[in-house]
């Protein structure tokens, strides 16, 4: 068979692969699961197959979802573009550990960029599980997921240890980071999906955090508050536009009524979380969403309650770094 007519045996299979595609499951799983199916696509095969879907969706982004909901602080242009790549692999080096890690990617022959004090940028297809102790030497976390730790840096220090709650832990990056960035807490953590918890802990122990807490807790509905906290790390469920890059297959659709129903969620826990909050704690919201509904429009709202005072809230831009891009918002409650 000539180049050719492989290259056509797999726009076949690609073609059939996206017509029958109809989500929820995330693209990526899709394909896994075909593949483990059709064992007659060797890796040559799978590579080339998966690269013309893909192409296929990365296309999509000139018609980019509700593009009239997307924030102001956006450059549109810009932001649609980006997608047409394939976003980089990040990581971050944990404390004292930056040297050991590039010394890693060095020997392993990998081709990397330093960013910053404790960041490498690397080719998306990059493997890491055998160059490094990912976890407890680095952590893999998008640029701008890392960059919410200038959020946490505007947070007073104190004294006694700060008791810390990370309500939507999933896999735990953000509790790594919190516990990276400011080493005297009591951190608390749970997720609604106990399985996910699961992974959560796994990978919090391999990172050498224990913590004070770990539980299923549903916050899209009341809760019982059995205590305070100092500072709450809301990680918002959302439309996810902000990471798109990664996931192009979520460019065929997303509907406004979607969008009004995540939003009506999200303040469903910002009203659950806020009892929670000690009067003078803090709150970070964050998203990765590109969308002002999801954003600035939340923020707007808790601070007309009179119970929250905005400290800083700023898009984290990755359109320009093949990163994804990122909401955070820091504030303080002022009353009960």
């Amino acid at each position: 068979m000539t180049i050719d007519k492989y290259h056509n045996s797999h726009q076949n299979v690609a073609d059939k692969l996206v017509r029958e595609y109809q989500g929820p499951t995330p693209f990526a799983l899709y394909l896994k699961t075909y593949f483990a199916a059709n064992k007659k696509h060797g890796s040559k095969d799978r590579k080339s197959i998966s690269a013309i879907c893909y192409e296929y969706f990365r296309k999509l982004s000139a018609a980019f979802p509700l593009q009239n909901f997307i924030s102001p602080s956006i450059d549109i242009p810009k932001f649609i573009d980006a997608h047409l790549e394939q976003p980089l692999l990040f990581i971050r080096a944990r404390p004292g550990k930056k040297e050991l890690v590039k010394a890693s990617l060095e020997k392993a022959g990998l081709f990397f960029e330093s960013l910053g004090e404790m960041s490498f940028a690397l080719p998306n297809t990059s493997s890491l599980q055998n160059i490094m102790l990912l976890n407890k030497e680095a952590v893999i976390q998008d640029i701008n997921s890392q960059a919410l730790a200038s959020l946490l840096k505007l947070i007073p220090a104190t004294e006694k240890p700060m008791v810390v709650w990370d309500p939507c832990a999933a896999s735990g990056g953000k509790s790594i980071l919190i516990k990276d960035t400011m080493p005297n807490v009591q951190l608390h953590v749970s997720d609604i999906r106990e399985n996910i918890l699961f992974n959560c802990e796994k990978r919090l122990k391999e990172a050498g955090i224990q913590p004070a807490s770990l539980q299923v807790v549903d916050i899209t509905l009341p809760f019982a508050i059995k205590k305070q906290f100092d500072f709450i790390f809301a990680d918002l469920p959302c439309s996810g536009s902000g990471t798109w890059g990664r996931t192009p297959e979520n460019l065929q659709a997303y509907t406004e009524a979607q969008l009004n129903a995540m939003t009506k969620l999200q303040e469903n826990i910002l009203h659950h979380l806020e009892p929670a909050l000690k009067p003078g704690g803090y709150l970070l919201v964050a998203t990765c969403s590109v969308y002002k509904k999801e954003n600035e429009d939340q923020v707007e709202k808790l601070v007309a309650t009179n119970n929250f005072k905005l400290i800083q809230q700023e898009y984290f831009i990755g359109y320009d770094k093949k990163a994804d891009t990122l909401f955070g918002a820091l504030l303080q409650k002022t009353s009960n």
